[in-house]
């Protein structure tokens, strides 16, 4: 038995070469992630719809903290708003949004970092003030 060669799409006619390309604007991602995890630390709903858009550490902290939160007593009330975002891409994979979220008459803040996993934007810190 003979080897066969592997065909790759440079030698199969009418196929291109998979170029990766640099993902969108991370803004709107950001701003949702940021509203929904202030929600949960202030004893709203859980986050978990969100979980694909985090990894696991910072999944695992917004959890705990709307835990905290639940067991303090704390019910969300009134809607979170998010009032301002500013993002700035750090490399081609990675960019860091800061995001004032308004609630209750107050404002408050988060930092995100996203960087590309898979293809996708990831949220690999959150930082809630």
């Amino acid at each position: 038995m003979s080897a066969q060669p592997v065909a790759t799409t440079a030698s199969l006619p009418g196929l291109r070469p998979r170029v990766r390309r640099a993902l969108g604007d991370p803004t709107p991602l950001a701003c949702t992630v940021a509203k929904a995890a202030m929600e949960a630390v202030l004893g709203g709903p859980a986050i978990d719809p969100y979980v694909r858009w985090l990894d696991e550490a910072t999944f695992a902290h917004v959890a705990r903290q709307r835990s905290l939160a639940i067991r303090a007593g704390r019910t969300l009330t009134g809607p979170v708003g998010v009032r301002r975002a500013r993002a700035s891409r750090v490399s081609r994979t990675a960019a860091e949004v800061s995001v004032v979220i308004e609630h209750a008459g107050r404002c408050r803040a988060a930092a995100l970092r996203l960087e590309e996993v898979a293809g996708r934007w990831q949220v690999t810190e959150l930082l809630l003030g």
